[in-house]
């Protein structure tokens, strides 16, 4: 176990590393209805990464989302249908379309739970070629109180449980918080994203692990939330599970491996 000036040193060094690549990435931040968290988030994004692409997905917000993402100088990709399924495929087509072209996309809640400064461990893997997807785990971290409770805690490590033994070692299958080489959302794309919702990850999981694709995990800081969780922890929960089982048992052949 790395102690906290190690933790300082290494995250230093990984700062510096994307600081010298910073036209190669960009942020992707799918939100719905996050006035209250996503200024602070993007005030903290450009003081650490300044210059970074950004590119903010509104999700049908009935609030001042769009409004304040736009006085700072961001543009707004909107999608109306809702889910945060739809608000992701829109921004990795965006993405893939730009002019910019970036070789790495980071991919975060607006919420303002995840730190921009992990961006750092996220990204340092797939820039020094030690892996293609990087999952910030909120399980194996240090977490603010009252960030996620124990219910979800316990129902997550249900999920990373059954997508370590199906597929690749996971201690937080349900993040929000993804690194990825462009490679990686061109594959996705290609073979099609279905879910609508917060399933979305687990079946991008699957579908990545299935294409042979290195994946990796960093701790990461979780926060607690500024206001009500839009999660539904049962409902979302059983979602989640069943279209965890439903990719993980769909026949492998409908599947491409990159390989092939």
């Amino acid at each position: 176990m790395t102690t906290n000036s190690e933790n300082e040193a290494i995250l230093t060094c990984a700062e510096n590393v994307l600081l010298n690549n910073m036209k190669d990435f960009a942020f992707l931040l799918p939100a719905f209805n996050e006035e209250r968290s996503i200024g602070k988030l993007l005030d903290n994004i450009d003081y650490l990464f300044p210059s970074s692409q950004v590119v903010v997905i509104d999700n049908n917000s009935n609030d001042l989302t769009s409004n304040i993402v736009e006085k700072k100088g961001i543009t707004v990709i909107h999608e109306e249908k809702q889910g945060k399924g739809h608000a992701v495929k829109t921004g990795f087509t965006e993405i893939m379309s730009s002019a910019n072209q970036p070789k790495y996309v980071l991919m975060m809640d607006s919420d303002n739970t995840y730190d921009p400064r992990d961006a750092s461990l996220i990204l340092e893997p797939l820039i020094n070629n030690r892996a293609d997807v990087v999952l910030g785990s909120r399980m194996n971290c240090r977490r603010e109180k009252g960030s996620i409770s124990k219910f979800n805690i316990i129902g997550n490590r249900i999920l990373s449980f059954i997508a370590t033994i199906f597929h690749n070692h996971t201690s937080d299958v349900c993040t929000g918080y993804w690194g990825f080489k462009r490679e990686v959302i061109e594959h996705l794309l290609e073979r099609g994203l279905e879910s609508e919702g917060f399933e979305l990850e687990v079946e991008m999981f699957v579908k990545i692990s299935r294409a042979n694709f290195r994946i990796k995990e960093q701790p990461i800081f979780y926060k607690r939330r500024l206001d009500r969780s839009k999660l539904n922890s049962v409902k979302d929960g059983l979602k989640i599970f069943k279209t965890l089982c439903f990719f993980s048992f769909r026949t492998p052949g409908n599947i491409k491996d990159r390989n092939k």
